[in-house]
């Protein structure tokens, strides 16, 4: 039951939906919205959802390895195996992506062509700038949030100190 006290009047109300207590369809219902959002931004590149994060994957990970497989995407990007396969071929044949060594699609080195490096530096920092708004309302709560989120997760959370002097 809520409470609302508008000046001196205070009305009862009852919850208007059954599920919005419900943590994890709240982070269901946000990571829809923030898909929708970021689908906006690369769907002006015919590109879907998975095919920009593997570009992406490919992009930042070409920073620090000279030899990239489907295991390293897979094992940055979280996306599953088969459809990283199947993005694969589908970015393979846009000439987004290419397959040094077509003989085994587990063990392809992966490269982006020209023409995907210039799309993903055109859309990442719009992408990024679309994060950053959405998730802005959390104000000085990110931190927290970003966290809470690593511990579902299982990850390794970062304590941020705080020094009183």
């Amino acid at each position: 039951m809520i409470i609302v006290c508008i000046q001196i009047v205070c009305i009862q109300m009852a919850d208007t939906s059954l599920n919005e207590n419900r943590i994890g369809l709240l982070i269901w219902q946000t990571s829809n919205l923030w898909q929708s959002r970021i689908r906006n931004q690369i769907s002006k590149f015919n590109l879907s959802f998975n095919e920009y994060l593997i570009l992406e994957t490919v992009y930042n990970l070409s920073k620090s390895l000279s030899d990239i497989n489907q295991v390293d995407i897979v094992k940055n990007s979280f996306i599953d195996k088969s459809v990283v396969s199947a993005k694969l071929t589908q970015l393979d044949k846009k000439k987004l992506i290419k397959k040094m060594t077509p003989n085994d699609n587990r063990s392809n080195k992966l490269a982006l062509t020209r023409e995907g490096i210039i799309i993903v530096e055109k859309i990442i920092n719009n992408v990024i700038e679309v994060e950053n708004v959405f998730f802005s309302k959390l104000n000085q709560e990110t931190f927290n949030f970003i966290n809470s989120l690593k511990l579902i997760l299982g990850k390794k959370i970062r304590i941020k100190a705080s020094y009183n002097e």
